[in-house]
């Protein structure tokens, strides 16, 4: 019993095995053209149906079918109709590895084909031949061999099986537990084909009667659903949509497909007249089910789509702070807000500045440390994602400008004409040194990690730099400081600017530092000075007491 049970697992693994070497070769050979194919034939519903039952049965596998969709669909790269529309089809597809188990696996005499089929593929894979098209039909040869040879082996010891079972218990189950057992074995080994074949193997020994093999193929196909389902977790909603309209057609066509069981064992027995190849007749069972399923549901496609675009809905979130919450035709609460969200990214700009900078914004917006107590406090470098923020920065600059497109259609005095363009300077200078900035971080970075002290030393006096004119900014906006104080300060920071030029120029030939790390050194102490003074040229529009905290 056990060594049965063994080989029938081993017969399985080889089917298995021989199923996915197929399928990667397939996979690769059809490589960018294959799914370019299946992303630009999917312009109607039609199309996209005959697609997705193509693709599955030339991969010979529904589960990549289907996984392709779910990718093509969170891409954008086909629409969520179409996606659906794939996976109908791909249900239809996945029916032709049945018939071909059916067919070669229990008509003809396995050891005639599989073994030189196995025998050619492998002498073709060693004798070094490096045409592709030789080695996939190779690996496809080894492949189908692999898979009937599995096959072969493992309804062999099914067949001994039966001899030990009393068939009589089988009996007494009601039909729907042949479909929970369908379903549970194909989510095991998520592999309809390899279930299905299970199920031949067990109704050609007799093991099944057809009707309880009928309700174990219903069950194979609701399994395949866990792959999708599977694969579209952490997607986006359209992916999720998909995966879950491949649940729904599955899940209704096995309600039709069950509640039709007497009726079609009637159809395929008596009138087609395959009472006595019963093996023929599960084949064209999963077939017909599976063809009603879609004849049923395809009209229904559109409005499958339209109600689960409800489901899973994603809000985005808002990169403004004030604007998205107004309406830009109201000027009056308009500009208060457009100012508040100017200052938002001000305020921004500084702390991507400091962290840029590596630059804890704690030490800076929070604590009231020197500058030269700040930089010795940040030694280390600070890992964040600059190009997400960077971007951020401009999402926000785009959402003013929107706004302000709209507000500018509105009747506006000239006073507020000029402080509209006030503020837009602002957002302009913001963003410029907030790119300024992000194109010197792998410098920055560079410079952090260096061995050489005079290096550090100069690295430490740009960052110095930075954080006090952006002390400056704060001080200013918390009305600590004039503006004609503020003036008088940044002077102050431009003539300490000069001195790092001259002593940096200075270190090329007399301290022994690499000339290009020197020249690096100096464009990105220029590029900082730089930001600095849009950074001040922005903080001209900014309103005092703006909170500085998120």
């Amino acid at each position: 019993m056990i060594s049965l049970l063994i080989q029938a697992l081993s017969g399985l693994g080889m089917f298995l095995f021989g199923m996915l070497y197929m399928e990667l070769a397939l996979k690769k050979s059809a490589g960018v053209r294959f799914k370019s194919w299946v992303k630009n034939s999917t312009s109607t519903t039609i199309k996209s149906l005959s697609t997705g039952a193509v693709a599955t049965a030339l991969l010979q596998s529904s589960s990549v079918v289907i996984l392709m969709t779910l990718s093509f669909v969170s891409a954008s790269m086909i629409t969520l109709h179409s996606g659906i529309a794939v996976i109908f089809g791909s249900n239809v597809g996945t029916t032709v590895t049945a018939w071909i188990v059916a067919t070669l696996g229990f008509k003809v005499q396995i050891e005639a084909f599989a073994l030189p089929m196995i025998g050619v593929g492998g002498l073709l894979l060693i004798s070094n031949i490096s045409h592709k098209k030789v080695t996939t039909v190779a690996k496809v040869l080894v492949g189908f061999g692999l898979l009937f040879l599995g096959l072969e082996i493992m309804k062999t010891a099914i067949e001994s099986l039966a001899g030990t079972i009393d068939l009589s218990k089988f009996s007494n189950f009601p039909l729907i537990a042949f479909v929970g057992v369908g379903f549970v074995l194909t989510a095991v080994i998520q592999s309809s084909s390899a279930a299905t074949a299970i199920v031949l193997s067990a109704l050609y020994v007799h093991i099944l009667s057809f009707e309880q093999a009928a309700a174990m193929v219903i069950g194979t196909n609701i399994g395949t659903t866990v792959t999708a389902l599977l694969g579209a977790i952490g997607g986006i909603p359209d992916k999720k949509r998909v995966a879950v309209a491949h649940f729904i057609f599955n899940l209704i066509t096995a309600v039709v497909g069950f509640l039709l069981i007497p009726i079609l064992t009637h159809f395929l027995m008596r009138v087609v007249g395959l009472h006595n190849d019963p093996i023929i007749a599960l084949a064209l069972f999963h077939t017909l089910f599976n063809i009603l399923g879609v004849v049923l549901l395809l009209p229904f496609i559109p409005l499958m789509a339209k109600y689960l675009k409800k489901l899973f809905i994603q809000t985005e979130p808002v990169p403004t702070r004030y604007i998205h919450m107004v309406d830009p035709k109201l000027h009056e609460t308009a500009f208060v807000a457009l100012r508040d969200e100017v200052n938002n990214l001000f305020v921004k700009t500084m702390k991507f500045a400091l962290l840029l900078a590596n630059i804890r914004i704690s030490d800076v917006f929070g604590e009231k440390y020197d500058v030269k107590k700040i930089v010795e406090l940040n030694r280390e470098e600070i890992e964040f994602n600059y190009k997400k923020a960077y971007a951020s920065i401009k999402e926000i600059e785009i959402k003013i400008f929107e706004f302000v497109a709209i507000l500018n259609q509105q009747e506006l005095t000239p006073e507020e004409r000029q402080n509209l363009e006030m503020l837009l300077s602002s957002v302009r200078e913001s963003v410029y040194a907030a790119k300024i900035l992000k194109d010197v971080k792998n410098n920055i970075n560079e410079f952090s990690e260096s061995d050489n002290e005079e290096l550090l030393l100069l690295y430490d006096s740009i960052r110095k730099n930075l954080v006090y004119a952006i002390l400056i900014y704060i001080n200013y906006m918390e009305e600590e400081w004039s503006f004609e104080k503020c003036v008088e300060k940044f002077t102050k920071a431009e003539e300490e600017n000069k001195q790092i030029m001259k002593e940096a120029t200075f270190s090329i030939s007399k301290k022994g530092i690499n000339e290009k790390k020197v020249v690096s050194l100096l464009n990105t102490n220029r590029s900082v000075f730089i930001a600095s003074q849009a950074l001040f040229k922005a903080s001209k529009s900014v309103s005092l007491h703006f909170p500085l905290e998120d």
